[in-house]
């Protein structure tokens, strides 16, 4: 079995009483790698080797992490990991480096769940993409029921931008360079085809959007700064308002560097609005991430298990995603693809058990989706 990265010899010695021998000839699941058993050198399988997702692209490959996982000694997590370090070079906080988990009281910030994560991260070469500054949804109890002056509000939302971006700069790898590379600054800005109403909005105004993203340039003038929003394929109207609000930033020196389309899609949507919108992203000249990338195969609750005419078009639609992205999107935009989760079970959409939306089994064993989305970074379309 082929590890990627350097572990403790803890890890590694609990991965070689637990894995299976690395001849398929036992039966033994191989945990990530193509279905097909591996590569023997052409691309086509039939060797005996597997070759994993960060083997097949030129760009970053992520999958989201949590502290917990990355220090659990459960055999489950054990073999996330093994996964992870196998298939991924690019790792986010699901949840561990948002507001609602870091920003505690007002002056004050718990920045452990994150600080372990980048440790992980430097400890076994992976870029660290931080997520996300400012969402509607990742409030704490207490900021919610602020009931201060709108002026010290934005000043309590600088405060802990600046705080949290200057933090999450400190720690370098090897050639200086942060960890965290990046950040979805503010995600979710609009609801449809307007602003969304949030506590930001409301409190600061429309244009908090501007105003975060200064903060955080301010606090590090090197990591990147993201807009992320989910539609962005799919939702032609949506997609030209971020467009437009995107060039108005540009033209008026607010710095951004990139746009997270969070592409959580269904098996059969979109279609052919997917190459078009990530046409018209990549020509905003900025970097183009797909942050958040899941397929449902069971959006309409018409199947009550993965059956293989439904596997089939779960796996068409990762391969159009990778193989667009792949094509369309120059190498110099190129800022990666994040697939948000690992196995079925571990999935926001899982719901407990109605949806199989992500590339692995519940055992991690891959499934054909897996092999799809490696023909699509191929260029096969």
């Amino acid at each position: 079995m082929k590890t990627r990265k350097i572990l403790s010899i803890l890890i590694i010695a609990v991965l070689f009483m637990g894995c299976s021998s690395d001849s398929s000839s036992d039966g033994g699941i191989i945990v990530g790698g193509p279905t097909n058993g591996g590569d023997d050198g052409d691309g086509t399988g039939g060797g005996t080797t597997p070759e994993y997702l960060q083997d097949f692209t030129n760009f970053p490959m992520g999958n989201i992490v949590s502290a917990f996982k990355l220090s659990s000694t459960s055999s489950a997590n054990v073999d996330f990991r093994e996964v992870l370090l196998n298939d991924y070079n690019s790792i986010t906080a699901e949840n561990d480096m948002k507001m609602a988990n870091i920003f505690t009281s007002a002056g004050n910030y718990d920045f452990s769940d994150g600080d372990a994560i980048v440790a992980y991260a430097k400890a076994n070469g992976l870029r660290v993409h931080g997520h996300a500054l400012v969402w509607h949804s990742s409030v704490p109890g207490w900021l919610n029921s602020f009931s201060g002056t709108n002026e010290e509000f934005e000043a309590l939302i600088e405060a802990y931008v600046k705080a949290t971006v200057s933090h999450f700069a400190i720690e370098k790898d090897a050639n200086g360079n942060s960890i965290v590379a990046s950040w979805d600054v503010v995600n979710e800005y609009f609801d449809g085809g307007s602003i969304r109403s949030s506590i930001f909005q409301q409190k600061i105004g429309d244009d908090f959007i501007d105003k975060a993203f200064q903060w955080a340039r301010e606090a590090d003038t090197d990591v990147k700064l993201f807009y992320n929003d989910y539609n962005i394929a799919g939702e032609p109207n949506k997609r030209n308002l971020i467009i437009n609000k995107v060039n108005s930033m540009i033209s008026n020196s607010v710095p951004i560097d990139g746009i997270g389309m969070q592409m959580h899609l269904n098996h059969n949507w979109p279609t052919s609005d997917l190459p078009l919108a990530i046409q018209q992203i990549t020509d905003t000249s900025l970097l183009v991430h797909i942050s958040e990338l899941d397929v449902k195969a069971n959006y309409g609750n018409d199947v009550t298990e993965l059956t293989a005419t439904r596997a089939q078009e779960q796996a068409d639609q990762y391969q159009n995603a990778s193989y667009h992205y792949t094509n369309i999107v120059p190498t110099a935009q190129q800022y990666g693809i994040t697939i948000w989760g690992v196995r079925d079970q571990d999935s926001w959409l899982y719901d407990g058990g109605g949806d199989w939306p992500l590339l692995y089994n519940n055992d991690y064993s891959t499934k054909i989706a897996y092999d799809s989305f490696i023909d699509g970074l191929k260029g096969n379309p």
